[in-house]
């Protein structure tokens, strides 16, 4: 006897075949996206990264970052160009990078300046922690120095000028919100001193710091370690301590500020490297596994050397944890709300 399907069952068994057509179809493009999704990641970078940087060229931001694209651009087979974009308290270089596609090609020569815009600036055109953090690879310690012939012959009796005549206590700045100003404010914090009642003396430059030390212009000059090497190996200048736990390698007799019973006093020019909010995690990878291959590099230590920086390797997550308790600390010495 020949069985016969019936129209409805029929209709049925047609609706069944379209619906798990659909979803086998469905499921072939899950499997598709996926597989462009590895091949795309395993691809980057593909072709040439822009680091806005938005600083000057020459300065420690600019010089530490072109160390560590010299490495990339061999590393990587493509361009990783530097494009300087300074002015503004560094916001429109870092606008650029925030409104910038996030695909990993155009990012952000961080660093602390970044972190001590709120100093400076109140209402931000952005959230400076939404951005994603690649890492940090390098940093500069901070020279607290006199004149040669200052009286004040250690750090002992530099905070006895301080605390004993603050109205007349003259000090570098680099205009409120520079990485010598972050630490002159954990200076004064530390010794009980108002820095509202001391007198900055404005600086252009690292360098001009110290100059206007050398010159006998300020009591005190506080300046990186690559801006104030030359005045000190030239013996114009009498450094007193380094911020920081550790002492710098070029200046072994310095001491540290921890040595020193001091290790609030830590303000390190670092800079790392940023992306626009929503980087990709495969991208963010990439980078934290290139950075600290990069450490190892002796090449590239002698160069951050040269320049008076030390190799300094975070990973995005030991970078994010570091700003945020950076900022903490900007908002409490400057007290902002």
């Amino acid at each position: 006897m020949v069985q016969t399907i019936q129209p409805e069952e029929e209709g049925n068994m047609k609706r069944e075949n379209e619906k798990f057509l659909t979803i086998l179809l469905g499921v072939v493009l899950l499997c598709t996206a996926w597989l462009g999704e590895v091949q795309s990641q395993e691809k980057y970078p593909t072709r040439p990264i822009d680091i806005i940087c938005p600083t000057g060229a020459g300065g420690g931001n600019d010089l530490q970052t072109r160390v560590m694209t010299g490495y990339l651009n061999k590393k990587w087979g493509v361009p990783v160009n530097v494009i300087n974009k300074p002015g503004g308290n560094s916001i429109p270089g870092s606008l650029e990078v925030y409104a910038a596609k996030p695909d990993g090609y155009t990012l952000l020569a961080d660093s602390l300046n970044t972190s001590l815009i709120p100093a400076a600036v109140k209402n931000l055109p952005f959230n400076i922690m939404d951005r994603v953090h690649l890492g940090m690879h390098s940093a500069v310690q901070q020279v607290f120095f006199v004149h040669s012939a200052s009286p004040i012959k250690t750090f002992k009796d530099l905070v006895a000028e301080a605390q004993r005549d603050p109205d007349s206590f003259t000090f570098t700045s680099m205009g409120g919100t520079g990485g010598q100003d972050f630490a002159a404010r954990q200076f004064f914090k530390a010794i009980g001193v108002d820095i509202l009642k001391t007198k900055p003396v404005m600086a252009q430059s690292g360098a001009q710091c110290a100059a206007l030390a050398a010159g006998g212009h300020v009591k005190l000059g506080i300046s990186a370690t690559a801006s104030s090497l030359p005045a000190i190996k030239g013996g114009m200048v009498r450094p007193l301590a380094i911020s920081g736990e550790k002492r710098w390698p070029d200046l072994e007799d310095v001491p540290a500020m921890a040595e020193l019973g001091y290790p609030t006093i830590t303000a390190m020019t670092w800079v790392g490297v940023s992306g626009p909010p929503n980087t990709p995690s495969h991208v963010v990878e990439i980078w934290e596994k290139t950075l600290q291959e990069m450490m190892q590099d002796p090449e590239v230590v002698g160069k951050y050397r040269n320049i008076g920086a030390m190799p300094y390797y975070h990973n995005q997550r030991e970078t994010r944890e570091h700003v945020v308790k950076e900022i903490e600390a900007v908002y409490r010495l400057w007290g902002l709300k």
